[in-house]
């Protein structure tokens, strides 16, 4: 029983040690294409009830076995640039487009309330 409660709360200080706003910028990875870094409201998605493993993912065979202790800053791991590069069977790009706008497409499509869709809703004008 104490041990359950201490892997809660430090579950819980994990998810807090994340910034609340992070800034998407993977430029260096998309070279000239001309799209602004994307604002990340981590803290909203958070709240929103999805868990951390419908967006951090580790697949093996098919199934995510991510370990969700690894997910806190500073872990490089952490960045979805670790997997998908453009060598990468979905390259970056393609996976941020995938899981964002695809959560974002479902959660519509079940008349929750949902976050963009659109190219300049989420890549905002400097």
């Amino acid at each position: 029983m104490i041990l359950v409660a201490a892997l809660v709360a430090l579950s819980g200080s994990l998810l807090q040690a994340q910034p609340d706003n992070i800034v998407l910028d993977h430029s260096k990875s998309f070279g000239k294409k001309g799209r602004s870094p994307v604002p990340f409201p981590h803290s909203r998605h958070i709240e929103a009830g999805p868990s951390c493993k419908d967006c951090h993912h580790l697949y093996e065979n098919g199934k995510n076995v991510l370990d969700e202790s690894t997910l806190e800053e500073g872990n490089p791991g952490v960045h979805c640039s670790a997997c998908h590069s453009s060598k990468s069977r979905i390259d970056l790009e393609q996976a941020f487009h995938h899981q964002c706008m695809g959560c974002h497409k479902r959660f519509l499509k079940e008349k929750k309330k949902t976050g963009p869709r659109l190219c300049g809703e989420c890549h905002l004008r400097k």
